[in-house]
């Protein structure tokens, strides 16, 4: 089956923040996407920092020890003491999982001036140089875009395909290399805190409660959500000309949220675009899902970047090839050292074959979201036989009799 998953940690693989046994196999996440499943342990303390937004320079240090003035709740983590965590070897090494952001999220970051990247003709066969260009800066503070170095570094990198399933490789909480000794990049040898509740999460809910009550006003959009734009210098959000025209993407059953209407869906639309961009990677997709009675998400296509055919691809801007794709069955090209090499149809899977977007699982039967069973786990078979007055939740069969 095809699994996938948006963490509460980066190594904790489902967003209620239990072992994938205890999720229904229904739950292919819809935003962040890998191959196989890496679980590993935490520890929870309170973090006695100022609370407040994070200024730009701490975000764009993507969300590592210099950022957690705004946590309010967090996981401490100390190399020294062995206290660690997989958040750098999780997205750098291919026995991890593979994990990658899907085409269909990464089409939701505005361009920098405020306006839809899926209004811009020809966004849907955009390329990827092209896609990333003058978006919403917290797209490269999400993955390696073109220019991308990794944290104490200056070498340029781009996606690590042998790492990543999408092409859209994930950097939140990657620390520099260089951390702990040098041992940073190893299997569960990150140590950097990691937000259980921060100050954005609390603007966020702020802005949605009042929306969905039907009480926000262009005053709360001030003090929540464009605290949040304003700090990565993105325009602010405007009530007024949200509702009056609500996002298609965001909108349509194919890429969004169909089941939002009334006189504030646009600005919903909108809250729910930030914060699933704000929240990325943070343990909380799953149960917004679940709270917005969009179960039907995970059921939207899961795929990476586009590619129109076989070719040499620059994926840094350093207009060198990266990339190089062949037609199944033909010789395979020679290539400079470091460029990946892959054969269509074997080595790499395209969603039209011999062009489209990256789609690893694309033969394999999804198994489609349970609207009458998965919006509730089931009730534990222990708990069921201590106590028969518990009826089991809709659609899950315990095999108990009462």
């Amino acid at each position: 089956m095809v699994t996938g998953i948006n963490s509460r940690s980066p190594n904790a693989q489902h967003d209620n923040g239990k072992e994938s046994n205890h999720i229904p196999p229904a739950f292919a996440d819809d935003s962040i996407y890998q191959s196989h499943h890496h679980i590993g342990g935490m520890k929870r303390r309170h973090c006695g920092k100022n609370i407040g937004i994070a200024p730009v320079d701490r975000v764009e240090n993507r969300h590592t020890e210099e950022s957690v003035e705004e946590y309010i709740l967090a996981i401490k983590f100390d190399y020294a003491i062995g206290a660690r965590h997989n958040a750098s070897a999780y997205t750098l090494l291919p026995t991890q999982g593979r994990p990658g952001l899907t085409r269909k999220f990464i089409n939701t970051y505005l361009m920098d001036n405020g306006t839809a990247f899926t209004d811009k003709p020809g966004w849907q066969e955009m390329q990827f140089i092209e896609e990333t260009d003058g978006r919403d800066p917290r797209l490269a503070q999400s993955i390696r875009t073109p220019g991308y170095t990794r944290i104490g570094q200056t070498e340029v990198e781009g996606p690590m395909f042998e790492t990543t399933v999408t092409g859209y490789q994930p950097v939140k909480f990657v620390q520099d290399p260089t951390s702990n000794s040098n041992n940073n990049d190893r299997v569960d040898s990150s140590d950097c805190d990691m937000p259980v509740y921060r100050f954005g999460e609390v603007l966020l809910i702020y802005a949605e409660a009042k929306a969905e009550l039907g009480t926000l006003t262009q005053d709360d959009l001030t003090i929540s959500i464009n605290k949040l734009r304003d700090r990565v210098g993105m325009p602010p959000l405007d009530m007024a000309k949200a509702n009056a025209k609500p996002d298609w993407y965001l909108s349509s059953e194919e890429y969004g949220y169909p089941n939002v209407t009334g006189a504030n869906a646009g600005v919903i639309l909108e809250i729910r675009r930030e914060r699933t961009i704000e929240l990325l990677q943070e343990g909380h997709r799953f149960e917004d899902l679940v709270r917005w009675k969009a179960g039907t998400c995970i059921d939207q296509a899961i795929t990476g970047m586009y590619f129109p055919g076989p070719g040499e691809y620059d994926l840094t801007g350093d207009g060198k090839a990266d990339l190089i794709l062949y037609a199944k069955g033909s010789a395979k090209p020679s290539a400079d050292e470091g460029v990946y090499v892959y054969e269509l149809g074997t080595d790499i899977f395209l969603s039209e074959d011999t062009k489209g977007y990256m789609a690893f699982h694309k033969d394999v039967e999804r198994t489609k979201f349970n609207e009458g069973r998965d919006y509730l786990y089931p009730i534990p078979s222990g708990e069921r036989s201590l106590n028969k007055n518990l009826t089991q939740n809709p659609g899950w069969n315990d095999g108990l009799d009462f």
